[in-house]
């Protein structure tokens, strides 16, 4: 998918700022399938229970008509619209939260995310931080269709890098 950058003041371009929502829901969404990896080891579910819950969500999150939006240039999100947007992948398989549960669940994504963003000494390091999400849920999800869907979106994150 092709990113533009919007045009600034001074005929520089916005990058950054039209960026934004690729970075907080490819890092978000990392975290949260870090997360759930690890509440279904927790929980004794299945290997291949918990294997296909995780390829589900990853293939609802790296859907290419939805990749392809996320990248369009455009302003952030609100925070509810974040919320609804994890709300509808982590619903996206055979699992099912309840409120209770999908609250605590993205607060923890949220506190992860808020971690990451602190941690970096430059903006850019951000980006460093989703293609190494987006390169360790590839290697995870084993599915290689569904792995070909997040490294065709690392490929976007890198896109952004070079604009």
């Amino acid at each position: 998918a092709a990113v533009a950058a919007a045009p600034g003041r001074g005929g520089r371009t916005m990058t950054a700022t039209w960026s934004a929502m690729p970075m907080i829901i490819v890092n978000m969404g990392g975290e949260m399938m870090y997360i759930l990896e690890q509440r279904l080891d927790a929980q004794n579910i299945a290997k291949e229970k918990g294997m296909r819950v995780l390829a589900d969500v990853t293939r609802a999150m790296f859907n290419p008509v939805f990749v392809t939006e996320l990248f369009r240039p455009q302003a952030t999100y609100s925070v509810s619209s974040v919320r609804q947007i994890f709300d509808r992948l982590a619903h996206s398989s055979i699992m099912r939260l309840n409120e209770s549960s999908m609250d605590k669940l993205y607060d923890l994504m949220l506190m992860g995310f808020k971690h990451q963003v602190l941690a970096c000494a430059w903006p850019g390091e951000l980006m460093h931080v989703a293609l190494n999400h987006l390169g360790e849920l590839a290697v995870k999800v084993g599915d290689s269709e569904v792995a070909q869907l997040v490294l065709t979106t690392a490929d976007a994150v890198r896109q952004v890098r070079r604009a």
